[in-house]
């Protein structure tokens, strides 16, 4: 199985070579992003109740081995855990903070180097952040690197498919870029601007700060989110549906406890879960009406490959069939 970083180095050759770590301007070639990612046949979803375990780590452990767990890990590969850190406001605004450590420990067990990084909402300190949502002590309890982005070195990445950006160029952090894998950590949430922020929103975390204000404007943002996951593939994603806002977000909204834990190695399949357990929690209308599939990130991550792109391509895993075939109706 190739690694995260191999997909990069085929996407931007010679970054690496170049030194990633200290540049702020590197290019890659006009087409060096020409390939498309797979559209996968069928992409499994891992699925548990929290609420039927004895802790909230034992749920979490449960879930990422029933995905086939951290087999991807080789000896000495740095892995890059992104939780949502968007403001201060505990979860489900954020990742809880238990999660995070939980995983951290998880990848050290599989025999990576995981480090937690992410830039919070711009004009806001992630380190503050980190510190008030409880990251700093997560992250020295499990002992591994915490990572405010801010201030640190940035590498734009092209892609022919990321039509939506400048020069389909896409500004991210250099060390997310260097990473061998992505364990991306979220929410589910509804959202004012992009409709909903789940695994495929959260990966805006890594996008360079100066760019985070003009990426959200003028048209396109949307569309901007989903073409996120081109160049910053999660090698496992795991949402903590516990609670979650049907409405409002990404901040505050209307809470709802969904009382899901679920894993994929497909943004794509998994936020299309997120949806569907928001939907059966009552949702706001835009998420209610019609198909999740037409929603505009769903439309354009379908049209790039990112992952399964119809209800009938996500199979669920670990879920009673008096469970499955309500939240199966909303995925349509």
């Amino acid at each position: 199985m190739s690694t995260r970083r191999e997909f990069i180095h085929g996407v931007c050759g010679g970054f690496a070579a170049a030194g990633l770590s200290g540049c702020r301007t590197a290019r890659a070639a006009p087409d060096a992003g020409a390939q498309t990612l797979p559209t996968l046949v069928t992409s499994t979803v891992s699925l548990v109740r929290p609420s039927r375990f004895p802790t909230l780590v034992d749920a979490v452990k449960h879930v990422i081995a029933q995905a086939g767990g951290l087999a991807f890990i080789r000896e000495g590969q740095r892995v890059l855990i992104k939780p949502a850190t968007n403001s201060a406001r505990k979860y489900p605004a954020t990742s809880d903070p238990e999660v995070v450590f939980a995983v951290s420990r998880l990848v050290l067990e599989a025999g990576g180097v995981p480090f937690i990084a992410d830039r919070t909402m711009f004009m806001r300190s992630t380190d503050t952040t980190f510190r008030q949502l409880g990251l700093h002590a997560a992250a020295n309890e499990a002992k591994v690197q915490l990572q405010p982005l801010d201030d640190t070195a940035v590498t734009q990445v092209t892609h022919r498919l990321a039509t939506h950006w400048s020069d389909s160029t896409i500004p991210i952090y250099a060390s997310v870029a260097s990473a061998d894998h992505v364990i991306n950590l979220c929410t589910p949430r509804t959202h004012a601007l992009g409709d909903f922020t789940m695994a495929l929103k959260n990966l805006v975390g890594v996008v360079d700060g100066g760019a985070r204000l003009g990426m959200h404007f003028p048209s396109g943002f949307r569309e901007r989110l989903a073409e996120l996951s081109l160049v910053v593939p999660p090698s496992l994603v795991v949402m903590d549906g516990r609670a979650g806002f049907t409405n409002g977000g990404p901040d505050t909204g209307d809470l709802a406890q969904l009382d899901f834990l679920a894993a994929s190695a497909d943004p794509l399949a998994i936020d299309a879960v997120g949806l569907g357990f928001l939907r059966l929690a009552g949702a706001n209308e835009r998420l209610m009406k019609g198909s999740i599939w037409a929603l505009p990130v769903m439309k354009r991550a379908a049209e790039l490959g990112v992952g399964a792109n119809a209800s009938e391509r996500i199979h669920l895993l670990g879920l009673s069939p008096d469970e499955e075939t309500p939240l199966r109706a909303q995925l349509a």
